[in-house]
């Protein structure tokens, strides 16, 4: 389990850094523009919003607190993915965990 942390922390840094070339090298609102002239654009970024969303209502579950929701919500809206990212490594351990207290999901990932 120790590698899946591993290689999600690697997806953040490198999302991380993808994320700050992008906004260095090109308009975010010019490029809203272009997306949103297209229909495939236009799904993309209801996809997009679809999945934070379900993260939300995790979050929302998992830390059972309005405030703490928030906390997690408006970034995630502002920034998209990135936060989920974030979200999954601080709390990785907890997921492995609860995902643990399903048998088949037991065997295949001990914790170590």
């Amino acid at each position: 389990m120790l590698i899946a942390k591993y290689v999600a922390v690697v997806a953040l840094i490198l999302f991380t850094i993808y994320t700050i070339y992008c906004s260095r090298t090109e308009s975010f609102f010019k490029s809203c523009k272009t997306v949103f002239s297209l229909k495939w654009g236009r799904q993309v970024v209801t996809d997009l919003y679809l999945g934070l969303f379900l993260f939300l209502f995790l979050v929302f579950l998992k830390e059972a607190s309005l405030m703490m929701f928030l906390v997690w919500a408006v970034p995630t809206l502002i920034f998209g993915n990135i936060v989920p990212l974030i979200y999954f490594v601080i709390y990785f351990q907890d997921f492995v965990k609860a995902f643990q207290t399903l048998e088949f999901l037991a065997k295949a990932f001990p914790v170590t």
